[in-house]
């Protein structure tokens, strides 16, 4: 099985550490979202597939992805973007999902193997932000993944605002305890209560992503405890367990 990643950077799937656009391991390195993506995998699995089987992940650059989507419009192969049904807001998570779609179904066929794939975004966002943006955007990605065929073994992966809040709730003082409040802080770094400081105050000094990377496998991750808290951690594991499902994955207990 293969796993095609897109993400933002080094601090949430990791980046390709070469000029490429694409790239798997050793040109991989992988971010702290990573890890909490394999863990939950290895549930399954039995096994780590980035200690047994770590080329199996794929990563496609943002950048990578955009570039792709020109191709297709260049192609008269494209999906819309805005309009006052779908929202300026949402058809940038439409086009990501629908073009790392199309990659990971080209991927398959390329390699003969069957593929997951999960595209990384912040939902970010300020207390000013419009309610239910979060969900608008999760919906976005997953009609995108639906109109490029690849249907529910794409998954959005969509942090609420954004990955801090997840990973605080593993650093803080008292771990996997009233972590539900940090999905309604502000993704705004310039905030003066930005989960970026918070979590920064909670490691005792900014870590880097590899830093983050060591930090987790240390310290590990609850992800049922956090996730029971944290909606938004909530439905990427009920997403990912369904595209397991769907490729003959073995259940494990509490799924």
């Amino acid at each position: 099985m293969m796993v095609v990643l897109s993400g933002e950077g080094k601090s949430d799937l990791g980046d390709c550490n070469n000029s490429q656009g694409q790239c798997q391991v050793p040109d991989f390195v992988h971010g702290p979202m990573t890890l909490l993506v394999d863990q939950i995998l290895a549930q399954r699995l039995h096994y780590s597939m980035l200690e047994v089987t770590p080329a199996q992940y794929i990563y496609i650059r943002k950048s990578q992805l955009m570039a792709l989507a020109a191709q297709r419009k260049a192609g008269k192969e494209s999906i819309s973007l805005t309009g006052k049904k779908n929202g300026q807001d949402t058809g940038y998570f439409r086009i990501n999902a629908w073009v790392l779609g199309k990659e990971t179904l080209r991927l398959q066929q390329e390699n003969g193997d069957q593929a997951i794939a999960i595209l990384f975004r912040d939902c970010d966002g300020t207390n000013s932000t419009p309610a239910g943006l979060w969900d608008q955007k999760w919906k976005a990605m997953v009609e995108g993944f639906a109109r490029s065929e690849l249907g529910e073994c794409g998954v959005p992966m969509l942090p609420k605002p954004k990955s801090e809040a997840w990973l605080l709730c593993a650093a803080k003082a008292h771990p996997y305890q009233h972590c539900a409040a940090l999905e309604d802080m502000s993704g705004n770094d310039k905030s003066p209560h930005a989960l970026k400081d918070a979590l920064d105050a909670a490691y005792g000094r900014e870590l880097s992503s590899a830093e983050q990377v060591d930090w987790l496998t240390e310290h590990g991750y609850d992800d049922e405890k956090a996730a029971n808290q944290m909606p938004s951690l909530q439905k990427f594991k009920e997403r990912l367990n369904a595209a397991m499902n769907i490729l003959g994955l073995p259940s494990y207990q509490g799924v």
